[in-house]
């Protein structure tokens, strides 16, 4: 039996290919190792969205030739997927990223990745013409590709549902609509499907995923369709979690948030990627709203969950950022309306209409700027993060030395802190939640104790 693995790269859109690459794979025979010089084929599902990302793939393929050929060995045979492999197709340049791989694979061949592998192990070869998906969707084939089952990376009680591919925004800074091309929604009755088949799994916190989530349903034409993906997800029964992920502040609505507030279990968590606050910088983004909007939607976020986290990321240094724009923006950071905040420095992305752009700002100015932004943003998080100490529900995720360790409502995995639960006598039950009291704080991270039931 000829034996595959694989190693993913990237966002947690990709993961979830990845497990379907997994499930299919295993599906069609072939053996899951772990590691990739155990294999016979080794699959890289990469991102193409930044250059650190891109260089993480070249990286990493020049790591696994270097270590085939110290062993003198011509397998695992390395195949490329995912976005880089589009990327590379569509901008020529970035080609030499994935110059050490045996193949390429692009999104259109997914559904037959167990094919194209017995092809290539077989001594044949395979090409799969590559240039993004710009000012298209992704073929159906794809989406059905989805609904296939899939092999879970990391925990089982954990599981992102994808319920959209693709972006239909036209952010002058992005790559996305370029590579994955205009948003299509996968049908209701199948993310559905899927949440009941990941809730039988052991899955308990359901994290619901998509270039931009609050629009799942757009492109079916009418009224957006997330407020009732909310309310087919309060009538599955059980002690779970539904945590939305990644929600551009042009379609977040009322409605939404109403249907966020009428069930407890969906975690009154927002992630909104915000890029600036400037009126000048967001229009040269081609964010389609203005500080104005953000003000009003920070008001309605009060008004329907008081208590929610709040996530959000800036983009400095992008073409035309003048000084005022940024101190705009510290000030902004300043006033503390965030948990979490991430800050990119803006990059020339081939083939965006920001790439293009006059008046750059100096790489150490933009540098400078991020690092004046986190500062800021390091002391809001503290502050906010001291105000939720007390009583609270924890997901166990693992054991560590220093206690039990898991995330609450307001943590969303990989990219906020972590809690962690002390001086517990006996075990906790990984993959459950435990209700446990928040006696210390720091800038991220939570310090808990159990609490008795």
């Amino acid at each position: 039996m000829s034996r595959f693995s694989l190693i993913n790269l990237g966002c947690p859109k990709n993961t979830v290919d990845s497990e379907c690459m997994l499930g299919s794979l295993a599906q069609a025979g072939l053996e899951f190792t772990p590691e990739p010089l155990d294999a016979d084929i080794c699959l890289v599902n990469t991102c193409g969205f930044l250059d650190a990302a891109r260089q993480e793939a070249a990286e990493v393929f020049a790591e696994l030739v270097a270590q085939r050929e110290g062993q003198g060995r011509e397998r695992p045979l390395l195949v490329a997927l995912g976005c880089l492999v589009e990327r590379a197709g569509g901008a020529g340049e970035l080609a030499d990223f994935l110059s050490a791989a045996d193949a390429r694979v692009g999104f259109a061949d997914y559904p037959r990745l167990p094919d194209i592998c017995r092809k290539l192990l077989a001594g044949g070869s395979h090409s799969t013409p590559t240039s993004g998906y710009a000012g298209q969707t992704l073929p159906k084939t794809y989406l059905d590709w989805l609904s296939r089952p899939r092999l879970r990376i990391g925990s089982l009680a954990s599981a992102y549902v994808k319920i959209s591919e693709g972006c239909s925004h036209c952010c002058s800074y992005c790559s996305i609509p370029l590579i994955r091309g205009r948003r299509v929604s996968r049908p209701l009755k199948a993310v559905m499907k899927e949440v009941r088949e990941l809730v039988s799994a052991g899955a308990v916190e359901l994290k619901v995923i998509a270039q931009d989530t609050a629009a799942y349903g757009l492109d079916w034409g009418g009224e957006p369709q997330l407020p009732r993906l909310l309310r087919e997800l309060r009538r599955i029964p059980g002690d779970l979690w539904f945590r939305l992920l990644y929600m551009h502040p042009r379609n977040l609505t009322a409605d939404i948030l109403e249907e966020m507030a009428a069930d407890e279990r969906i975690c009154p968590y927002l992630d909104l990627p915000l890029q600036h606050v400037s009126d000048g910088l967001l229009k040269r983004m081609g964010r389609g709203h203005g500080r104005k909007r953000i003000e009003e939607l920070l008001q309605q976020v009060e008004k329907f969950l008081p208590d929610a986290a709040l996530r959000t990321a800036f983009i400095v240094g992008h073409p035309g950022e003048k000084e005022a724009d940024f101190a705009e923006l510290l000030e902004f950071v300043e006033a503390g309306h965030f948990d979490h905040v991430g800050v990119f420095c803006w990059s020339p992305e081939p083939g965006t209409v920001s790439a293009g752009m006059a008046d750059r700002v100096a790489p150490e100015v933009a540098e400078e700027r991020q690092d004046q932004l986190m500062r800021a943003q390091a002391a809001v998080s503290a502050r906010r993060l001291k105000g939720r100490k007390g009583a609270a529900r924890m997901l166990v995720e693992r054991q560590e030395p220093r206690g039990w360790v898991g995330r609450t409502a307001w943590q969303a995995p990989e990219v906020d802190g972590e809690t962690i639960v002390t001086g517990v006598k006996g075990r906790c039950e990984i993959g459950r939640f435990l209700p446990v009291k928040i006696v210390r704080t720091g800038t991220y991270d939570c310090e808990a104790r159990r609490m008795k039931t």
